[in-house]
Formats: C-alpha cells, sequence, structure tokens
C-alpha cells in the first residue's frame, strides 16, 4: 500500500519540477535569434486588418521556403491579388523573396512582433507595416 503512494508522490514531485522548469521569469529575456521557421509561420495582422499568412515547406536546411500570402485588402493595394510570394533565410531575424518581385523582407523585432517591407520596381511602390501575431 505504501509503494503506490510513494510512486504518486515522485510522480507529482517530478511533474512539479519539469513543470517549474518551463515557466516564464520577468527576469528572462523573450528568445533570441536565430529563429527558426516556426517563428515565421502563421497568421500576421497589424491593426483592423485581415492577417498576412506565412507557411512553410517541409524541405530543411538550403531548400527550406516559407511562402508570404496577403490578404485581399493589400493585395487590391499591391497589385498582388492571388500571389503567393516565396521567401528564403535571409539572417538571423528576416526572411527575403527569392526572385524579388517585388522586393519583400519580412523581419522579426521579437517573437510575436514582426515588419513587412515591401518595394517594387517603380519609384514610390513601398509598404512598410508593422506586424503582430494574430492568435
Amino acid at each position: 500500500m505504501m509503494k503506490p503512494l510513494h510512486m504518486a508522490l515522485a510522480a507529482l514531485s517530478l511533474t512539479g519540477v519539469i513543470a517549474g522548469a518551463g515557466v516564464a521569469r520577468a527576469d528572462q529575456p523573450d528568445p533570441k535569434p536565430p529563429y527558426g521557421p516556426g517563428a515565421y509561420t502563421g497568421d500576421w495582422t497589424a491593426l483592423g486588418l485581415q492577417p498576412v499568412t506565412i507557411t512553410a515547406n517541409k524541405a530543411v536546411g538550403p531548400a527550406a521556403r516559407l511562402y508570404l500570402k496577403l490578404p485581399d485588402s493589400l493585395g487590391k493595394i499591391t497589385g498582388l491579388t492571388g500571389r503567393t510570394i516565396e521567401l528564403k533565410v535571409q539572417d538571423e531575424t528576416s526572411l527575403r523573396s527569392v526572385n524579388d518581385d517585388p522586393r519583400t523582407v519580412f523581419r522579426l523585432t521579437s517573437p510575436n512582433a514582426a515588419d513587412l517591407q515591401m518595394q517594387g520596381a517603380k519609384p514610390g511602390q513601398k509598404l512598410d507595416l508593422p506586424l503582430s501575431r494574430a492568435d
């Protein structure tokens, strides 16, 4: 009878140790770069806009690609309605368009905030949009 009780107490204390290891503390900083592909994927939004969506292929290493899809409202403004922009890792915090048509940079400023910059071929064709996670 005592053996199951000891095993239950040991399991509870081990669970507490494991759970305590994942607790965020105010004195611990946010995760630091380099960010993996999972840090970029998902829905990103700005005030009142439908989300910008980033998805990833299943490849790893140099073949890894992420895909940016603009919402219809931004697609109409940029002329990119229905188009998906292929991105690759540029540095520890940024993705950049593969073919630069338009030149697109998606930069994480923190794990939950990003900046989307797009530059068209003509002067004045610029978009600089701060985003935050939609979830």
